[in-house]
């Protein structure tokens, strides 16, 4: 294993790094990665970023707003919040299984005496609050899974930029976001930091693992930088586009929700969305581009979900439920 020491504290940067070390490092070995964020909201892959944040607010109190690479939701970070990534150079189709890819964390955790569990999908909790969440990646060159560890973060702030979903909340029944998360600095009164939380967790890995230590060249932190600009920092990446719609479904699976929107004009399907903060084995965009322009019948759809992967972008849910679901009531926004 390698862990990289990151001083830097710009999520654009930080996204962008972990990416640079997957995919453009030549590192071939296991990665411990970590970074403490300035105030910041990070979305998930397929989220719709309108829908997930104030964004007046944000603006206001001078938050980045930065698209990650991953699925799941979206989540505050500020210089209260360690995030830690494990970074899996190899194969690219690895399960998505974060009882074992986040073993290695738990283990650090009920080390410092945080009987930590990993509970729903992806969420560590402590006594039923969540103080954790957590979101994968892969691609071609291996796999990501990074998470969050709530220290002191200013969940004040926390509640008022985010807008979770009230269906999810309702159904785990609590009332808000405030309510069902909790900070490690309140059971860890010997660590007075974030700073100092990832030393404890690092010097775990550093007694239980063979741990070299490797920094970044300048070249690597150019095309890091470059990264950042050209993708991080980029408005279209961040904002994406939201186009309008006619006919919008929403769905929930293991997975997480899928928010279906689509665009029918004249028995055309002319644009179509998949949001949500569901995770995925697939190629969303390609499965995107192959319905748009496509006949609006049940038959031409179903055709074209066979192949364009829908598959592999949605494994717990079946193209005849998703047929009949969209073509079954109108739906019409």
């Amino acid at each position: 294993m390698i862990h990289i020491p990151n001083p830097n504290h710009d999520p654009a940067l930080n996204l962008a790094a972990e990416e640079y070390i997957l995919t453009s490092s030549g590192i071939r070995d296991r990665v411990l990665f970590f970074y403490i964020n300035d105030p910041s909201v990070i979305i998930g892959r397929h989220q719709n970023t309108a829908d997930e944040i104030d964004t007046d607010l944000v603006r206001a109190n001078g938050i980045s707003i930065v698209r990650r690479s991953s699925g799941g939701g979206a989540v505050y970070h500020d210089r209260g919040n360690l995030n830690y990534s494990l970074i899996t150079p190899g194969d690219p189709k690895a399960a998505a299984d974060f009882s074992t890819l986040l073993e290695p964390i738990l283990e650090a955790l009920h080390e410092l005496g945080i009987p930590a569990e990993l509970t729903g999908r992806n969420d560590l909790t402590l006594n039923g609050k969540k103080f954790s969440g957590n979101a994968y990646y892969h691609n071609r060159s291996g796999s990501v899974v990074h998470g969050t560890l709530l220290f002191d973060s200013d969940l004040g702030m926390l509640t008022k930029v985010l807008r979770p979903d009230p269906e999810k909340l309702s159904s785990k029944g609590i009332r808000s976001v405030r309510s069902r998360v909790c900070c490690l600095g309140e059971i860890l009164p010997e660590i007075r930091d974030t700073e100092a939380l990832q030393a404890a967790i690092l010097d775990h890995f550093l007694r239980n693992y063979e741990v070299k230590i490797r920094d970044f060249s300048e070249k690597d932190m150019e095309q890091i930088r470059a990264l950042a600009d050209n993708r991080y920092r980029n408005n279209t990446w961040t904002y994406g586009e939201s186009p309008a719609y006619s006919l919008r479904k929403t769905f929930r699976r293991t997975s997480g929700r899928i928010d279906f929107r689509a665009e029918i004009r004249d028995g055309m399907l002319l644009s179509t969305r998949f949001f949500g903060d569901y995770f995925t084995s697939g190629d969303i965009e390609a499965l995107e581009e192959a319905l748009s322009g496509k006949e609006w019948t049940p038959e031409t759809i179903t055709a074209v979900l066979a192949g364009a992967g829908w598959d592999e972008c949605f494994p717990d849910f079946s193209r005849d439920e998703f047929i009949e679901a969209v073509f079954s009531s109108p739906g019409y926004a």
